[in-house]
């Protein structure tokens, strides 16, 4: 056992060079052979080197090679309203248009990219007074309740009797962006899969208009 174990370490300190063939320095012994001669009866063929090595005289001049050094990267201030830096990102003059699409629902369309976009939405939906309940970007979505008056009919007698008014509902809607060769087109969603009803689009729409 004890022999077992002396023979492991014997080679793990030597490094198995007497036992296997260490080809690491082959390369300093290879010689550089002629090219491959095709007799002239069988195919005309110049066969060049694909990878030629070139010669050199006496030793490489070999000088260390420093990597450049990448810029640090600038981060904006965090209290730098983020639309304030994303709307340097285009010098394009704002403009926008309210359409409607081949099934008759309104759209707005912006004349910008979508990064510029998102922002001077969001901009306009504070501006509007609109309130913001969540948002993503990465599909282009804002989250938004809008406070509307309630039914009458829920206003009980007692309390219609006394001058009760129904208490305001908040209806969430969906503020969505998609970017196009034309522009960014803003739309308006009840959820993820149904739109808006037609005139509840067009009111909301023509107050973000007016604020962009």
């Amino acid at each position: 056992m004890r022999l077992g174990v002396l023979f492991v370490l014997f080679l793990g300190l030597n490094g198995c060079s007497w036992l296997f063939h260490d080809r690491t320095n082959d390369y300093l012994s290879s010689e550089v052979n002629s090219n491959i001669e095709v007799p002239k009866e069988v195919a005309q063929v110049a066969l060049k080197p694909q990878l030629p090595i070139p010669d050199v005289d006496g030793k490489l001049n070999i000088k260390e090679f420093v990597l450049p050094r990448p810029k640090p990267l600038v981060l904006a201030s965090m209290d730098e309203p983020e639309s304030a830096s994303l709307s340097e990102l285009s010098q394009v003059k704002l403009e926008t248009d309210l359409l409607k699409d081949g099934n008759g629902t309104p759209i707005l369309r912006l004349n910008i990219e979508f990064a510029r976009a998102w922002a001077e939405l969001g901009e306009a939906l504070k501006k509007a007074e609109i309130n913001i309940t969540d948002l993503n970007r990465s599909i282009g979505t804002y989250y938004i309740e809008l406070t509307e008056p309630g039914n009458p009919e829920d206003v009980g007698f007692w309390s219609g009797l006394f001058g009760g008014k129904p208490e305001p509902v908040q209806v969430p809607l969906q503020v969505k962006l998609n970017q196009a060769r034309s522009g960014v087109y803003v739309a308006i969603h009840q959820d993820a899969d149904n739109l808006a009803e037609d005139a509840q689009a067009q009111s909301l729409l023509e107050k973000i208009q007016d604020k962009l």
